[in-house]
């Protein structure tokens, strides 16, 4: 234990850590004294003990500990470092990890970690680029912070900051924040005492998308087939097969294998949906088996992706995967080429086959068997339930019915 002195040379009381310097005394280190300095407590020095007037401002070490050493350039520096973590130490926040050299208590460390231990749970390649994304942009500004140093304010200066993006993407990029801090605070809240804190709320609303009638989606679609039908007809068969089955996804349609289809059955499976791990199927067409066939010559392998390149242009090289924009890129040239603007290939396929079948079947029934969505996004579907409506007309009609007799009656 350190006996600090004070300018008087008594002892003072014992408080933890203190602070060294490899200086000697001046005079004393001539002579057969060792002329150790000693830290002077809340004076800014260190002094010789045998000969007070000694004193040193210069460069030394903060001791702390055992394990804890910091260098500064001045006692002031080090003793300005030391009583703060008499500070921590006395609110039960001092954690030793918090200044190694490797600084595993970082935001960049942690935001590592987390990304590492996301990797192996079950969940999409997409999703884990997109939670590495988050804490990437994030990590511009806080990267060399400590996690406990991060709080609500630093948090609302990162969300009210001008990235280009809308509300919607801020919302999402919440999300993977708020899951990031839930699963650091439940890790460390024990040793380094962290807790969590409060997110801003992120307000938006979700915009309805350009939809088409069936006879614009097949003027496209048939377009589509003129200008890639030399190149490469799957990606005709690709977006054709996104407008007659709502449930699948472009990316998730990029991504099936040879392997994950089966033409004696008739059916493409997707094995890594956005609904959940149970995966999902779609069922074919026998002219929809008949044309895969017929591109299957030769076959692939399994592991090979389906939707591929078939020749080596504009700088692709023949058997790479399609990208997550292949599609669209097609389907807005054939816009173009028919005259219709303002449609994406989201809103012309998905939701516009989504909407036309609202004449035909219920809400309810389309939501189960058409799309599989489980959440709020189906909502924003222009549903118009036609049994309903003509119930209701009809149930209105009499209600007037009834009221003309009335009025006759008197």
């Amino acid at each position: 234990m350190n006996y600090p002195f004070n300018n008087q040379g008594r002892v003072g009381f014992c408080m933890k850590g203190s602070i060294y310097t490899r200086q000697k005394c001046f005079i004393c280190q001539n002579s057969s004294e060792k002329g150790s300095l000693k830290y002077l407590e809340g004076r800014g020095v260190l002094q010789c003990p045998t000969h007070p007037e000694m004193v040193w401002h210069g460069p030394c070490e903060v001791v702390f500990g055992g394990k804890h050493h910091k260098r500064f350039k001045t006692v002031v520096d080090a003793e300005r470092h030391l009583n703060y973590l008499r500070v921590q130490t006395d609110h039960g926040k001092y954690d030793a990890r918090e200044w190694q050299k490797g600084k595993p208590l970082s935001f960049r460390t942690q935001r590592k970690k987390f990304v590492k231990s996301k990797v192996t749970k079950d969940i999409t390649q997409k999703q884990i680029r997109h939670i590495t994304y988050v804490l990437e942009k994030a990590g511009k500004t806080w990267d060399k912070l400590p996690i406990k140093d991060i709080m609500e304010g630093e948090i609302e200066d990162f969300f009210t900051a001008d990235h280009g993006v809308g509300n919607k993407t801020l919302a999402n990029w919440k999300t993977v924040l708020h899951d990031f801090w839930s699963w650091v605070v439940r890790r460390e809240k024990r040793l380094s005492k962290l807790e969590m804190p409060d997110f801003p709320d992120i307000k938006y609303k979700m915009g309805w998308r350009n939809i088409i009638s069936m006879e614009d989606q097949k003027r496209i679609l048939d377009e589509i087939w003129e200008i890639t039908k030399d190149i490469n007809p799957r990606i005709w068969l690709g977006v054709n097969l996104l407008s007659i089955f709502p449930k699948a996804r472009p990316g998730e349609m990029t991504n099936v294998q040879e392997k994950h289809i089966n033409l004696s059955d008739g059916w493409i499976f997707f094995p890594d949906p956005k609904e959940g791990d149970k995966g999902k199927f779609i069922h074919l067409a026998p002219k929809d088996c008949q044309l895969i066939e017929s591109l299957w010559n030769p076959k692939g392998l399994l592991d090979m992706f389906f939707f591929r390149h078939l020749k080596t242009r504009s700088g692709i090289k023949e058997g790479v995967q399609f990208g997550p924009k292949y599609f669209k890129k097609w389907w807005d040239k054939a816009c173009k080429n028919v005259g219709i603007n303002g449609v994406d290939l989201y809103g012309g396929t998905k939701h516009s086959t989504v909407t036309a079948l609202g004449q035909l079947m219920t809400p309810e029934q389309i939501q189960r068997s058409v799309t599989g969505h489980v959440s709020d996004a189906f909502k924003r579907y222009m549903l118009p339930d036609i049994n309903e409506e003509r119930q209701a007309r009809q149930a209105v009609a009499k209600v007037q019915m009834r009221s003309k007799v009335g009025l006759w009656k008197n």
